[in-house]
């Protein structure tokens, strides 16, 4: 109960908080002031991150690459990893998101305000296209996120089969692609089927930062070479922390 209690809090509290940051993001957006937009996101993430009793461990933040722009491909746990990229991540940048997001009132306006790229994924055609408009958006100065797994991924942290957008994306930009692997925003938004109120829990969320990779090191790997290459890089921490964490429960009961 005091769970429940906690969880529908924070979802009114936070939604409260998401409408009067995007009304404000999008009247800023009506002036073209899209720095300013991200910095209110970057308020809105940290906001949330406190609220909801979250802390954020960075790991290897002296990797991130210092040249712009840059791609950055991360695996996707949760809801959550846009919250945890706001709270830590301080370069501008914008997120590639699927069409359909736009289209909501308040929120869908935000975004395009702030300048986030919508990707069309029903028509083949169209979904080409976007993909050839955000390479030369990111060309042109701008950084970008993207989750190659286009959804969450498994409850138990374990990466889904990588869609091969983002890595086409990757070599017709011809910049730098920064791998990130984000651990346990799963544990803070989970999966649950069936409740109408999506309990929130506090949790510690680490983030792995990884070496960058210049398009250098790229340009000669096929499409398909390139996403089993990220693939090795973000799976990597996540077997380390696995591996501990059996460790640690089979010490519990032993």
């Amino acid at each position: 109960m005091m769970v429940l209690l906690r969880s529908l809090l924070v979802w009114i509290l936070g939604g409260s908080l998401t409408i009067s940051l995007a009304s404000i993001a999008i009247l800023f957006s009506l002036f073209k002031a899209q720095i300013f937009v991200h910095k209110i996101a970057i308020f809105w993430g940290r906001s949330l991150c406190f609220l909801c009793g979250i802390e954020i461990e960075i790991n290897y933040l002296e990797r991130l690459s210092k040249q712009t722009p840059i791609i950055i491909l991360a695996n996707h746990q949760s809801l959550f990893d846009v919250v945890v990229f706001y709270s830590f991540l301080e370069i501008p940048f914008r997120w590639m998101a699927k069409a359909s997001l736009f289209t909501i009132p308040i929120f869908g306006k935000a975004m395009k305000g702030a300048g986030h790229i919508p990707v069309e994924r029903e028509d083949p055609k169209k979904a080409k296209e976007s993909l050839f408009k955000a390479a030369q958006i990111i060309r042109s100065g701008t950084s970008v996120i993207l989750f190659p797994e286009g959804t969450r991924g498994k409850e138990d942290g374990n990466l889904l089969p990588f869609k091969k957008g983002a890595f086409v994306l990757a070599k017709m930009s011809e910049v730098t692609i920064q791998p990130i692997t984000i651990w346990g925003a799963n544990k803070v938004i989970p999966i649950q089927k069936g409740k109408w109120i999506q309990r929130v829990y506090p949790n510690l969320v680490q983030v792995f930062i990884h070496e960058p990779l210049e398009f250098s090191q790229i340009q000669d790997l096929s499409v398909e070479e390139l996403s089993l290459k990220i693939r090795e890089i973000l799976e990597y921490p996540i077997s380390k922390l696995k591996l501990r964490q059996e460790v640690e429960e089979s010490l519990k009961t032993w």
